[in-house]
């Protein structure tokens, strides 16, 4: 099993939103800072072999 921490954020100035796995979130659209609006949440995934 695999798992990394997402963070949820929004941007004010682009008004876009996104998933994030970096621990400092930018904005994919801009590049300027964001404003995380959910806790990191873990994602799992399991590889079959």
């Amino acid at each position: 099993m695999t798992a990394r921490i997402v963070a949820h954020w929004h941007c004010g100035s682009c008004d876009v939103a996104g998933r994030d796995p970096e621990s400092e979130p930018s904005c994919w659209n801009c590049g300027g800072a964001v404003t995380v609006t959910a806790r990191p949440s873990q994602v799992w995934s399991e590889s079959v072999d």
